[in-house]
């Protein structure tokens, strides 16, 4: 087995998944709230919708009616404006969860998906 010493080196987050109840609604959420651009699926499952960052990152959104969506895991992305995106979910009437600041000065805050997958917004790290 190799190991991070003998040579993986990880050098960038390709993707990540979120399980959705109702893929349209979660695609509103994920477009038209936070932004991300939707993008061709390179499967041919059609349960998977795929978006993506400015980055290159993406989110795929796994339609799965029947899936328990987890309580505490989450991926974070970073905003640009911290405190615009707070007016805008505010405005929006979205409900955040908790926010604020850790040791190195990031701020941060959570909201929660349609489908109440939990969603860091925050600041870059300062370390």
């Amino acid at each position: 087995m190799a190991t991070a010493r003998k040579g993986i080196r990880l050098t960038h987050v390709n993707h990540v998944v979120y399980l959705v109840h109702d893929r349209e609604r979660s695609l509103r959420f994920y477009r038209d709230l936070l932004g991300l651009r939707e993008i061709p699926s390179m499967t041919p499952n059609p349960d998977v919708t795929w978006l993506q960052l400015p980055s290159g990152v993406m989110v795929h959104l796994v339609e799965d009616k029947g899936a328990p969506i987890p309580e505490r895991l989450h991926s974070a992305f970073e905003v640009e404006d911290y405190d615009a995106v707070v007016a805008a979910l505010q405005a929006l009437g979205v409900r955040i969860e908790r926010s604020g600041e850790r040791k190195d000065g990031q701020r941060f805050l959570f909201i929660r998906d349609p489908d109440g997958n939990l969603v860091e917004l925050c600041t870059p790290s300062r370390f």
